[in-house]
């Protein structure tokens, strides 16, 4: 008995015996942590593969009339390159389960991983943290024209790339909708209004700011950020000018060439435009009062500084696209290379930066603007209140950002076969977007 309470009250060695009793303890917690770390990141790289395969495999359905097992091959290549395991004598092939099938309608491909780990601990206390399942399901986003992109990235100011202000309307029916900003507010809905479209797609999100605000169908969120499809695209040689400054106040017939100083059309003059590239340089293209303009195969290049157009409320505006050329499908396209700014005060109009591109068309009589308004530098602000474009086969803005403002309706058809005006490589496209 005395050898006992020696024992029990010896202070000699306690701290060894201690940590021989909590030793596995402790081993076992800092194991399960590694563990754990380990399941966060190999499922997170897995589900970023996962995603990324799902768009690569979609885009058979894009380029072909796809296979069950051109799906599953596209799937199988893309992990394989982009997955790598550490593991050390185990092939990539022998962890992973790949199975990629094509959706309902062949509108889609679903992916899903299996991964087997070897974790140190984990599997004793919670036998599901292998395999690491996930899955990605990629859809393709419209079947034909893409009608409005807005390409601006995030602001300071305006974080929207599309914008409909109070009952504004979009109606793109049988086309697509696509904003590149970041921002959860990355198309922004103000009360009473609506988009309507074949396919809406956001880079970021969609802010409805009222139970009134609406689109159809649902917004895709999150969707890659797409690139300028006419990036590459050259503008026409700009010449020596043709006209300075030019007023034009009766009704007359216009050649093209370079208008240097800009062009402005006003009073109640009726002008025709004859078939070709008008370079509108260092200047605005004005349209006011009640003057009207029209013209068949006219494209319209921006050059310069303020080299914006403008179309007041009571003026009449019919313009078509060239056939061919270097404008062929576009009925304006700004210079590359022009100063820009995205960062302006909405309330103030009257006062913005210089290099804040503002294009605005309030005519209540252009219901035939049949082309591509391709302005990636510049707002596009409508403000009418009678319907835009709604009498043309086909109408597309590629814009830094469009601006519906005090409830303009815009209307954006796709039935581009039937006409001869070509719509630009780059917007004829169906792309695979990743879907919730």
């Amino acid at each position: 008995m005395d050898l006992l309470k020696n024992f029990i009250g010896a202070r000699s060695g306690n701290f060894a015996i201690i940590v021989a009793i909590c030793a596995p303890v402790l081993f076992g917690m800092g194991g399960l942590a590694t563990d754990y770390a380990l399941l966060y990141n190999k499922r997170a790289e897995l589900q970023n593969v996962a995603d990324a395969a799902a768009l690569a495999s979609a885009e058979e359905l894009v380029v072909s009339t796809a296979t069950a097992s051109q799906v599953q091959s596209a799937a199988e290549e893309f992990v394989l390159a982009n997955f790598y395991t550490t593991k050390a004598n185990v092939t990539k092939s022998a962890a992973l389960s790949i199975n990629a099938k094509m959706l309902t309608g062949e509108r889609g491909v679903k992916v899903d991983l299996s991964y087997e780990w070897a974790p140190f601990f984990a599997q004793l206390f919670d036998p599901g943290v292998t395999p690491i399942v996930v899955s990605a399901t990629a859809n393709l986003a419209g079947k034909g024209l893409t009608c409005v992109i807005g390409l601006m990235p995030q602001q300071r100011t305006a974080k929207s790339t599309i914008h409909l202000e109070d009952n504004a309307n979009l109606r793109a029916d049988n086309c697509d909708v696509y904003s590149n900003s970041t921002h959860a507010r990355g198309i922004r809905l103000d009360p009473g209004a609506h988009i309507e479209a074949n396919t809406i797609c956001t880079a970021g999100g969609v802010w409805f700011r009222s139970t009134t605000s609406s689109a159809s169908p649902k917004p895709i969120e999150d969707c890659p950020l797409i690139q300028d499809p006419l990036k590459s695209r050259p503008g026409p040689v700009v010449g020596n000018c043709d006209e300075i400054n030019l007023v034009v106040g009766t009704d007359a017939t216009l050649r093209p060439g370079t208008y240097c100083g800009g062009l402005r059309i006003q009073g109640n003059a009726n002008v025709k435009f004859q078939p070709g590239v008008y370079i509108i340089k260092d200047g605005e293209f004005l349209v006011t009062d009640t003057a009207s303009v029209q013209g068949e195969e006219v494209g319209f290049y921006l050059a310069g500084i303020n080299s914006v157009f403008s179309f007041d409320p009571d003026t009449s505006i019919s313009l078509t696209a060239p056939l061919s050329g270097p404008l062929a499908g576009l009925l304006f396209m700004e210079d590359k290379n022009v100063p820009f700014n995205f960062n302006f005060d909405p309330w103030d109009l009257l006062n913005l930066p210089i290099d804040v591109r503002l294009h605005r068309i309030s005519s209540n009589n252009a219901h035939y603007l049949l082309g591509a308004i391709y302005v990636p530098k510049s707002l596009l602000l409508v403000d009418a209140t009678q319907p835009v474009a709604d009498a043309s086969p086909w109408t597309a803005a590629i814009v830094g950002r469009l601006w519906l403002k005090a409830g303009p309706t815009l209307v954006l058809n796709a039935d581009y076969s039937k006409t001869e005006v070509p719509v630009p490589n780059g917007l004829l496209s169906i792309r695979p977007v990743l879907t919730k």
